[in-house]
């Protein structure tokens, strides 16, 4: 039996995904630190010249319409979860060394998890500090659904703006099938299971059925969600209760 514990959510203020890195006060950005001379060549009549060749060019070109029907059979989100899946595309962000991402199939790259902490980058940094910090107490894993903005490098920018650095963003994953699967359109949730889920069965788990489950929604503690589903969960409270005993007697 599927059973939802829900928690009233915590008011927070959304924050903005897109980084912006600064020049120095006086505005001069320093192509190389410690260099000396000066720069003679005419840069701006160059960027200029091209700009003006670049918009020529454009007026020359005849933009051609796509065939009737060319693209109805394509799935483009499926191609960009796919894409964003990618292992290459997970090693540019580092998510197999400080990240804790493995690029391995789903039920090695979890090892076996039951317990999942699902966040988003619209958090508060607080609460995404937080969690980290629980989820290393509980050996939880963060999954998050995306890449900031569909980037690599703004998601890497917004870990080490909220974590101080790459090195201190252990133990999160990028996995958009596990929102699919179990339908997760709110964070954070803590969504706890009574054993590690197989495999998808359908493209992005996307029509796979809902596994049996418990789960708290709400900027909540970790520990406190934990003891709800230990008292309350009807699926996972055996689960919920070994963890959070282990993490006392490791205390």
């Amino acid at each position: 039996m599927l059973r939802t514990l829900s928690f009233a959510f915590a008011a927070s203020t959304a924050l903005s995904s897109a980084l912006f890195a600064q020049d120095g006060e006086n505005g001069v950005v320093e192509y190389v630190p410690g260099s000396t001379g000066r720069i003679t060549a005419p840069l701006a009549t160059i960027v200029d010249d091209a700009k003006r060749q670049g918009e020529a060019l454009r007026d020359t070109l005849i933009p051609q319409d796509a065939a009737e029907g060319a693209f109805s059979g394509v799935d483009f989100d499926d191609i960009r979860t796919k894409a964003l899946s990618h292992p290459r595309v997970l090693a540019l962000l580092g998510a197999g060394e400080a990240g804790g991402s493995q690029t391995a199939p789903e039920e090695v790259r979890y090892d076996g998890a039951t317990v999942f902490l699902l966040a988003s980058f619209s958090m508060p940094k607080a609460s995404l500090r937080q969690m980290m910090e629980e989820a290393s107490t509980y050996g939880l894993p963060i999954v998050f659904r995306g890449f900031v903005n569909n980037s690599v490098y703004e998601t890497r920018a917004a870990l080490e703006e909220t974590f101080g650095s790459m090195e201190e963003a252990v133990g999160f994953s990028i996995d958009p099938t596990v929102f699919a699967r179990f339908d997760i359109t709110s964070v954070p949730q803590v969504i706890a299971m009574s054993e590690a889920v197989d495999v998808c069965e359908t493209p992005g788990c996307e029509s796979d059925p809902v596994p049996p489950h418990d789960r708290v929604s709400g900027n909540v503690p970790v520990e406190f969600a934990l003891r709800l589903i230990a008292e309350q969960g009807d699926v996972a409270s055996a689960e919920a209760a070994r963890l959070l005993t282990e993490a006392e007697n490791a205390r």
